[in-house]
């Protein structure tokens, strides 16, 4: 598919920096995502066995997250990936601890990594393959790939996905977010009447919220060129 690309100034605000992916809140989410499965699992009954193994897989990918967390936290994300001595990277842990919460998350973290570290088509192919049952973390997905569209110059395909992920996900302030950035793209591919309208229904749902604020602003702007 060829890259849309236009000569239009692009919005301050339509670059996204990494951490307004928020897909580092996969860690927040840890616990909460574990217990979930474990009570999924002692309600199954009768699969005693597949339980202890799928409890025990868990446990092991968990631990092995924790110790790439501080590669995360400096900023070593080569380390993160690949692993350093004998601490496995999030490419291992999220191959061989696939389906498991902590397998799952490692993906995401991973895909976010590849994004951090400029690599937007590993990252975009790795975020279009997550499959987390959490939907503010799944929408957190579609949001990074909407992200690398971005990089990628592929403004209508971002808007596509930003929107995807505005519905998937519960948070109101992320949904918010991803329509402001939805919206933006749209800008890029002087799609003004439609940003127009989706900012204009941002600021009437999420009355008050920072997004209704910049949409307002996105709204002043475009007034004269609808």
């Amino acid at each position: 598919m060829n890259d849309i690309k236009t000569t239009q100034t692009p919005p301050l605000t339509v670059k996204p920096e990494a951490e307004e992916n928020l897909l580092y809140i996969a860690i927040k989410y840890k616990n909460a995502l574990i217990g979930a499965v474990v009570l999924l699992l002692c309600l199954g009954g009768g699969t005693y066995f597949w339980m202890q193994q799928r409890q025990a897989n868990e446990k092991e990918a968990s631990l092995q997250l924790s110790r790439v967390a501080p590669f995360l936290d400096s900023g070593r994300l080569s380390s993160a990936i690949n692993g350093e001595g004998k601490i496995p990277g999030l490419k291992k842990i999220a191959a061989e601890y696939k389906g498991t919460p902590s397998g799952n998350m490692a993906a995401l973290l991973l895909a976010n990594a590849y994004y951090s570290s400029g690599d937007y088509t590993a990252a975009l192919n790795l975020f279009k393959t997550v499959s987390i049952d959490n939907k503010d973390l799944s929408a957190a997905a579609l949001a990074g790939a909407g992200a690398c569209y971005i990089n990628r110059n592929q403004f209508a395909q971002a808007a596509d996905t930003y929107q995807e992920a505005s519905k998937q996900a519960e948070n109101d302030v992320l949904k918010a977010q991803y329509l402001v950035k939805a919206a933006e793209c749209l800008q890029q591919t002087n799609q003004i009447k439609k940003a127009s309208e989706l900012f204009t229904k941002i600021v009437a749902d999420y009355p008050g919220s920072t997004a209704a604020a910049v949409a307002q602003r996105s709204l002043w702007q475009v007034s004269g060129k609808i």
